[in-house]
């Protein structure tokens, strides 16, 4: 598995970047070799389709209202029917982008390399308006209800109005001198909240409408003897279901909070920047090292771990009915047992590795690959 831990000077912050957050080196550990698989549930592809150059992390595809839209960082964005594949329309922006789309409405956004967020008309790719931010964007916008929220490298969080670009409401928060680079950790609750993972363990709970923190929580604390070991962020896209909000840190834990109070339910030592998924009984996390493993959604105990797919450069994981899924750098797509995490299915893809963590589409999951390919996956 490539290795890498690239250390970049940003105005006064410097990350870590990277969606692994590994050292360059050719003496790394090798990837585990993939054992032959007894297929007891099949995935088939439903379509692949092409036409976006190679992309990076923080370039994931959106589903919304039957159709899959994507990006790449040349400024190509291609809209495709969600249900064969077929493109339905494709816009050449011509500027160089940091970050997938998202969707308002009518409208797409996506953050450009020149520190601005660009409004489209998704239909015949028009620029509607852009507004200038403080900084490049980190990851896609997220959207509710009339406000986008965008996070910048300065570590700021801004509201803005997604019919005009206005901005309601800006806030800044102290980073440490190193984290690790964000390429996805704001979720949107409905209309009223977003979830945001942020640097040195924490995991906000801010108001759409003004941005003010409702609650804070502390997924993990950072220990070591030097600020390297002590870098502890959060920065895969936070979980909400029901009554529980999770989170993961790198060189962390993983963590559960009640959703409305902020109340700590479980924390459990693991590190991870890959994403986390859940069902109804367990939390679902992809270790740093590829290792994946489930916890009991309740009391947060360990259900159970696989490391047949370590240093394998493994995604977040995803649900797939009632498995979980996860990609790996050389383009396999891996379905796991919930109940026991033993591999039940696996499918090589044309994607070159993956982007982001895979998408859940409906009964389907979507999956883009850094070159540019994308790919929705079923069960057999």
């Amino acid at each position: 598995m490539r290795q890498r831990l690239l250390l970049t000077a940003l105005l006064s912050t410097t990350l870590l970047s990277g969606c692994a957050s590994w050292f360059e080196s050719s003496t790394g550990p090798k990837p585990t070799p993939l054992r032959d698989v007894a297929t007891l549930q099949a995935i088939k592809p439903n379509w692949t389709a092409s036409g976006l150059g190679n992309t990076a992390a923080g370039f994931t595809p959106v589903y919304d209202r039957g159709n899959v839209i994507a990006a790449d960082k040349e400024g190509r964005i291609v809209v495709l029917d969600a249900s064969t594949g077929r493109e339905t329309a494709r816009f050449d922006l011509k500027r160089e982008l940091v970050s997938g789309v998202a969707v308002a409405a009518d409208r797409l956004l996506v953050g450009t390399g020149s520190g601005s967020l660009l409004a489209v008309d998704r239909h015949t790719g028009k620029t509607l308006w852009e507004a200038p931010l403080t900084s490049v964007t980190l990851e896609a916008a997220q959207v509710g209800g009339e406000v986008a929220v965008v996070r910048t490298n300065d570590s700021r969080l801004t509201g803005l109005n997604v019919k005009d670009g206005s901005q309601l409401w800006s806030v800044g928060r102290l980073a440490p001198q190193l984290i690790v680079r964000d390429t996805g950790s704001m979720q949107v609750v409905g209309a009223e909240a977003v979830l945001v993972g942020m640097p040195a363990g924490k995991l906000v709970v801010a108001s759409l409408s003004s941005g003010a923190t409702l609650w804070e929580g502390v997924v993990a604390n950072a220990r070591g003897a030097t600020e390297l070991e002590r870098v502890t962020d959060v920065v895969s896209r936070p979980v909400f279901n029901g009554n529980d909000v999770c989170a993961v840190a790198y060189q962390g834990r993983v963590a559960c909070f009640e959703a409305r109070t902020g109340n700590l339910a479980w924390a459990r030592e693991v590190s991870s920047s890959r994403g986390i998924a859940l069902d109804v009984k367990n939390v679902y996390v992809t270790g740093e090292d590829g290792s994946v493993s489930a916890f009991d959604r309740t009391s947060g105990r360990n259900v159970w771990k696989l490391d047949d797919l370590k240093n394998r450069n493994i995604s977040g994981p995803v649900m797939l009915g009632r498995y979980v899924l996860v990609a790996d750098a050389e383009g396999y797509a891996h379905l796991l047992s919930n109940e026991s995490g033993a591999i039940v299915g696996r499918l090589r893809l044309d994607t070159e590795g993956w982007t982001g963590q895979p998408v859940s589409v409906g009964e389907s999951v979507l999956i883009q690959g850094r070159n540019g390919r994308l790919s929705m996956l079923s069960l057999g």
